[in-house]
């Protein structure tokens, strides 16, 4: 039985920390808006409470006094609703920035990618010609080229290119086959 419930109370700490994480991640935005409504809410409570304390401070005629420690006990609540709404948003931007360096890093590690295999494919080009350059039976072709048109390539697609070391090797012509 005891052994039973304390699977319950494990299991449901488990939970309270993954939804704690998840919350903390900014995953649930509903509960950020509801949580910051709520804190606007008790501030203008507090504020409109503060004024009634005052207002009946005055018709019951207490002292001064006491009507300085309501309004400074006032003023704590909503300082503490300043601080917690900074940090709120502090928290959000340390968020934003965190997911702006991974996208970042994200995009870096892509173009590294293509960087590696456009020169793989540069190598094996080079080798291909340097394989038939001294070959007395091919001519040399010069081929003019106009002027080519410029081309905006802002808006790429993501393109997996394959790996080209799944390619076949090409088998070398000996000195005496035929081209």
């Amino acid at each position: 039985m005891r052994s039973n419930q304390a699977r319950y109370w494990l299991a449901a700490g488990v939970l309270a920390l993954g939804l704690n994480g998840a919350y903390q991640d900014g995953q649930f935005a509903f509960v950020h808006r509801l949580t910051d409504r709520t804190s606007e809410m008790v501030a203008r409570s507090s504020e409109r409470g503060g004024q009634f304390v005052a207002m009946a401070q005055l018709f019951f005629g207490q002292s001064a006094a006491d009507a300085d420690r309501a309004q400074a006990a006032i003023q704590r609540v909503q300082s503490k609703i300043v601080c917690e709404r900074v940090a709120n948003a502090q928290r959000r931007i340390a968020m934003a920035h965190v997911r702006e360096q991974i996208a970042q890093a994200h995009l870096q590690q892509k173009m590294a990618m293509a960087h590696m295999k456009m020169d793989k494919v540069r190598m094996i080009t080079i080798d291909q010609a340097n394989r038939f350059r001294d070959c007395s039976g091919l001519g040399h072709i010069v081929v003019n080229m106009p002027n080519i048109p410029k081309v905006e390539i802002s808006n790429l697609p993501n393109i997996e290119m394959p790996d080209l070391s799944d390619l076949p090797d090409v088998p070398q012509p000996s000195s005496h086959d035929p081209i």
